[in-house]
Formats: C-alpha cells, sequence, structure tokens
C-alpha cells in the first residue's frame, strides 16, 4: 500500500514523515497532480494543503477518478477538507473540524481556509491566519467564559472583513474600532496563553488515522452514492495533458506520446482515416469494405451530397476529386479533427497505440525537449499561449511541409489528415518538434505488425 500525502503550510514535512512514515510527501495539490499518481486500489491519496489562487485548483472530477479506481482519497484541514465536504456523498473520507464546519454548512467560503504561506524551500511558512482557525479560537474562547457569543460574532465579524491575504491576529488588533478594543485584547491576551490551530490539529489527526489504519479511511463502498457520468470529454483532456511517464530526465504526458505519433509516424494518416471511418460505420477497423460502409452510413444520414458551393472541407486542387473520394475526405476531416487542447492518446488509431510504438514516441519527445532546453533559443515578439514559441511560423509550416513531401498550400489538408482541426493547433503541437526533425529528420518509428498493414488499394494522403 502506497500513502501519498499532499501538504503545505498546514504542517512541517518533518512531522508528516513522524507520524506516517514512509509515506510520499508532495507539495500542496494543484490540477492535474492526482491524474500523474501511479496509484490504485489499496492505496490511499491524503490531500491537506492546495492551491486556490497560484496554480489552478484540484478539480472535483480529478477526485471522483481516484474514487472510481477503488483508491482511498480523504481530506482534512484546508483543501482536502473543502473537497472532502463537497464530495462525501460519493465516497471521499473528511476527518477533523474544519471538515464538519464545511459539511455542515457553518463555513460555505474556501476563502475561510486560504491562506498567504513562503516558498518551499522555507517550509511554506505562514504569513496570514486562516479565518477558520479565527473562527475555531473564538468559538473555544467562549466555552472557556472569556467571551460571550455576541463578542465571538463581532470579532469574527471583523476579521472577515479583511482580506485573506491581510489576516492575522496582529492585524485584528490594529484595525479594530476603539469601541471594540478591549474585547480584542481580552480575547488575544487569553488566546496567546492557549494557542490552537485549528488546521494542523486535523492534519495531524487525518495522519494519525492513516497511521493506525483507521476503518474510517476507506475506498468508496456500495454505502455511498455512484458516481455517473464520470468520464467526459473535459477528464480526458485532463488526463491526456497531465498523465504520463518519465523519459530522459523528461515528463512525457499522454498527449505529448500522441502527437509523435500523428505527426511523425509515417502511416499516421492512413491509419487515422480508416479509425474514423470505422467509427462512423460502427465496423471493426480492419473490416476491408471500411470505406464502402462509411460511405453507406453518410448517404443514410444524407451526409453525401455537398452542400452549394461546395464543400468546406476539400482544398481548391480537390474540387475535382470523384464523389466517393471526396465524401471520404470529408467525413475523415469534418469528424476526425480536434482542437490541440483536446487530443487524447485514445484518439490515435488503436494499429499506432501499441505499447513499442508509445514507448518509442515517448522518447522522441523527451529528446525534442532536451533539445529545445539546451540549443534552441527563444524567439522573440508574440507568442502563443503557453510561451512555447522557439520557431516562427513560416518555419515550422517548411518543416513539415518537406516532412510530409507536400507543397505549402496542401499542409492544411495534410494535418487534418493527421487528426488536427486547423493550422493553429498544428502548428502548436508541431513547434516542438521542429528542432528534433532539423537535428535528426523523421524518427525510425516501429511499423505497425504485418497483420495490420496497409490494406491494398488505401488512398494515399493528401500532398
Amino acid at each position: 500500500m502506497t500513502d501519498v500525502v499532499f501538504i503545505g503550510p498546514s504542517l512541517p514535512a518533518d512531522e508528516v514523515d513522524r507520524l506516517l512514515p514512509d509515506a510520499v510527501v508532495l507539495p500542496p495539490v494543484a490540477h492535474g497532480d492526482l491524474l500523474r499518481l501511479d496509484v490504485g486500489p489499496g492505496d490511499r491519496v491524503l490531500i491537506v494543503d492546495g492551491f486556490f489562487l497560484q496554480h489552478p485548483p484540484v478539480r472535483h472530477r480529478e477526485i471522483l477518478d481516484l474514487l472510481d479506481r477503488g483508491v482511498t482519497v480523504a481530506g482534512a484541514a484546508s483543501m482536502g477538507a473543502l473537497r472532502a465536504a463537497e464530495l462525501w456523498p460519493f465516497g471521499m473520507r473528511g476527518v477533523g473540524e474544519v471538515f464538519r464546519l464545511y459539511r455542515d454548512g457553518v463555513v460555505t467560503g474556501d476563502d475561510e481556509v486560504a491562506v498567504v504561506h513562503g516558498p518551499a524551500e522555507y517550509g511554506h511558512r505562514i504569513l496570514s491566519e486562516p479565518l477558520v482557525n479565527v473562527r475555531v479560537a473564538l468559538r473555544r474562547a467562549v466555552d472557556a467564559g472569556v467571551l460571550d457569543a455576541g463578542e465571538a460574532d463581532l470579532l469574527l465579524a471583523l476579521c472577515r472583513e479583511l482580506p485573506f491575504r491581510r489576516r492575522s491576529y496582529h492585524a485584528l488588533e490594529r484595525t479594530a474600532p476603539p469601541e471594540a478594543a478591549g474585547v480584542v485584547d481580552r480575547f488575544l491576551t487569553w488566546h496567546r496563553r492557549d494557542p490552537w490551530d485549528a488546521k494542523s490539529a486535523d492534519a495531524r489527526l487525518l495522519l494519525a488515522m492513516a497511521a493506525d489504519d483507521a476503518p474510517e479511511l476507506c475506498p468508496a463502498h456500495a454505502g455511498d452514492q455512484p458516481i455517473d457520468n464520470l468520464h467526459t470529454r473535459f477528464l480526458d483532456s485532463w488526463r491526456a495533458r497531465f498523465a504520463g511517464s518519465a523519459a530522459g530526465g523528461h515528463w512525457v504526458s499522454e498527449r505529448d506520446v500522441a502527437t509523435v505519433l500523428m505527426l511523425l509516424h509515417p502511416q499516421s494518416p492512413v491509419w487515422h482515416r480508416r479509425g474514423v471511418l470505422a467509427g462512423l460505420a460502427e465496423v471493426d477497423l480492419h473490416d476491408p469494405a471500411v470505406e464502402q460502409r462509411a460511405v453507406e452510413a453518410a448517404h443514410r444520414r444524407g451526409l453525401s451530397t455537398p452542400p452549394p458551393g461546395g464543400w468546406e472541407w476539400l482544398t481548391g486542387a480537390e474540387h475535382g476529386l470523384d464523389g466517393t473520394e471526396a465524401v471520404l475526405r470529408v467525413l475523415v476531416r469534418a469528424f476526425g479533427t480536434t482542437p490541440y487542447r483536446s487530443l487524447a492518446l485514445w484518439m490515435v488509431a488503436a494499429p499506432l497505440r501499441t505499447p513499442a510504438l508509445c514507448d518509442a514516441a515517448r522518447q522522441v519527445a523527451a529528446t525534442a525537449a532536451s533539445l529545445n532546453e539546451t540549443l534552441v533559443p527563444r524567439t522573440t515578439g508574440h507568442r502563443r499561449p503557453g510561451g512555447r514559441l522557439h520557431f516562427r511560423t513560416e518555419v515550422v509550416d517548411a518543416c513539415f511541409a518537406r516532412l510530409w513531401g507536400c507543397p505549402a498550400e496542401g499542409l492544411e489538408a495534410a494535418a487534418w489528415d493527421r487528426g488536427f482541426v486547423d493550422l493553429a493547433a498544428f502548428r502548436y503541437a508541431a513547434e516542438p518538434l521542429v528542432a528534433y526533425v532539423k537535428a535528426f529528420g523523421a524518427p525510425r518509428l516501429p511499423a505497425v505488425a504485418a497483420q495490420e498493414d496497409t490494406p491494398a488499394g488505401a488512398p494515399a494522403r493528401v500532398g
């Protein structure tokens, strides 16, 4: 069993090591981190801290994905408490007072657990006080007879008015109106003698329960609400972007692997075409009559007659194609292309997704990343989203036009036939591979197995 703990300012890492030895300790969780984990049934993911502003926060569907796979997911103290309060009906386990406050609706704002903290190299040192800690301290002060309920409500309201970045006991003391100064002084005098950090206490409780194998920390089961409609295009896109494995000192995502196979494997256009047509016709990819079946399906659905003005998915040079071939190309391009952000490995035709081919593509992607880091200067000027601009647009286009053996005016059609919705999607995917192609030429990716070779008579790529 593997325990993975996402933690930051709520508790020092050395205390995690003491309470739960052998746990894998990671920084606060952010969007995509759970999709990178190699965990399965019997493993536990314990979420304490998570990013709110610096990085996109962990999505609910990422946690549901782990639960659906039989992984125990539990949360406490901060982001873990917040997500557990939202997902406990589906089997995420919540621990501690902060979790209960959220679950019961006493606390509703995520700003109550938000803090400003230093970087990891300084131990995520806390620079502000979470409002939930103040809330719990005020309640304890009422229980101890230091404050009455009205005074506690007053001080809580004063703290709530402070931006979360400025919340602290010192700020409360400094900004309280004169009529509240006596109440503030009485509370802080008591609190300094008997401090209490609710978030840290909850984090320790979660780790202690994990160390004791508490039965409350169990996977989702039949008593929990079923997880429906989990696997959406969003989750597929996130998994493609974040899931993957290390190669050559680089993290290579599933999307990186798909990009190499689609752009650099010489058989990509043929197998992409067959895969799309087989899906539309609802027949096996290797059916020798796949094209005929696809045309029949298009005819039944009223998709075989060109609209007035001709097909938009054909280039000027292709408008003279015979009717059947024109329909086939339009079907492949209309139903088989995607923006780069939606690209996922499952979209690559199955014959190109063998373990050997994926491993080879992963090594190409890692080598390309190394070249981009060490040898290729960045260009100046406008940068596309992600800032991955090493080569000008005309360099990217010329490189792949030579590689694919097509004229510049046929580049968009060639990109369509590899699954990219437009030149912008192609260029975003292709640019990181330009240095590799310039240095080494086309990679020697394994050919598709003999029994899956391109059927005789299959149409050549557009060029």
